[in-house]
């Protein structure tokens, strides 16, 4: 008994938190723990010049050794982001500061868990952590479901192969599609020619969005680094949609999109924006799209697979917390989704992910 006492006391005597204010602080070894580019000190330092929101980082070392990070921010957020009731509430978020679907903690998973129950207890109001993978303990938090991830394995080479796996009245649907954009011009360019007329069509999809956590400014996609890419579709030059893509090795990542919904039914712009997301990534020889969150029954149409995330919520006041455990029905996500089948031989289709669980 002694003896086990005092291994776990040797281990905590090890550990040490931090707490800095500013991406550039952030140590070397940072980026060596992360497994995305959205995580890494180049984007979040990105993200504190166009969108700022308070942003501060948690660092947890061993022995000296960085094992796990947090990028925390706070942000006015609709509690009831996933229903029909709405609460606006200022939070303190474990996130990347730009709606995309990285976790904001980094880490092995007994590093992170330790690292949520010392950030908990260091912020003050309510702690909302998000898109965190379903296997981590956020205890004493009260987890719920959030938006799934929707992710594509490129086991096609091309193009034409990926229509020829295609079950046919999927293939029908695809040349349907494509079929109504034959006229419009594609430009891809950096992303230093994005307008005012791609941003107002951003706000369009965000109009349309009932599960938005925030919007971003205008800048924020402008000046985006040059790993980015902006693609634009016109007919006659009036935009009908874009979309900005991102590549880090052989992942090929959708980052956001506008669309232009008075011409939509015409030239079904929005499947065949998700369309030409596919032909990039298979041009570029990547093997995995990342498709993000929302829009999961058209994604899954493309031959996406979801991969589920979850949220917790935090309040140091146990009265709060106690409301909020019986209220976690109306906060968090409850999609159900159907198995689609999209190709001929489809070994793991997505299975049905009931959110209300």
């Amino acid at each position: 008994m002694n003896s086990s006492r005092t291994k776990n006391n040797n281990y905590l005597n090890a550990i040490k938190t931090q707490k800095i204010h500013t991406a550039p602080q952030l140590p070397p070894d940072w980026d060596k723990l992360t497994d995305s580019y959205f995580q890494s000190k180049e984007f979040l330092n990105y993200c504190e010049k166009y969108n700022s929101c308070h942003q501060r980082y948690y660092l947890l070392f061993e022995n000296n050794i960085l094992i796990a990070g947090a990028v925390v921010y706070t942000l006015l957020i609709d509690l009831f982001t996933f229903s029909s009731l709405s609460l606006p509430v200022k939070m303190q978020v474990a996130g990347i500061p730009a709606s995309v679907s990285s976790s904001g903690i980094i880490g092995p998973q007994h590093a992170v868990e330790y690292l949520i129950r010392e950030i908990i207890q260091a912020e003050k109001g309510l702690f909302l952590g998000v898109n965190l993978p379903s296997n981590i303990n956020t205890t004493p938090g009260i987890v719920m479901p959030i938006l799934p991830n929707v992710e594509m394995p490129l086991s096609m080479e091309s193009w034409n192969d990926y229509i020829r796996q295609l079950r046919a009245p999927y293939r029908r649907r695809v040349f349907r599609i494509i079929d109504k954009f034959n006229l419009t011009e594609e430009t891809k360019t950096s992303c230093q020619t994005f307008t005012k007329e791609h941003y107002q069509l951003y706000l369009a999809i965000i109009k349309r969005t009932p599960n938005k956590l925030e919007v971003l400014p205008e800048d924020f996609f402008r000046y985006l680094p040059n790993r980015f890419q902006l693609t634009t579709y016109r007919v006659q030059n009036e935009i009908l949609c874009w979309h900005i893509s991102c590549q880090e090795g052989e992942r090929f990542y959708f980052f956001f999109g506008g669309n232009n919904y008075k011409w939509n039914d015409k030239y079904d712009a929005y499947f065949n924006n998700l369309f030409g997301i596919l032909k990039e990534s298979l041009e570029r020889n990547c093997t995995y799209l990342d498709l993000g969150q929302t829009a999961e029954i058209p994604k899954m149409r493309l031959g996406g697979t979801l991969v589920p995330k979850q949220l917790f919520l935090y309040h140091q006041n146990k009265l709060i917390l106690w409301i909020l455990n019986k209220l976690k029905y109306f906060i968090g996500y409850r999609g159900v989704f159907a198995e689609v089948h999209v190709f001929k031989q489809q070994s793991n289709p997505s299975d049905t992910i009931n959110k209300t669980s």
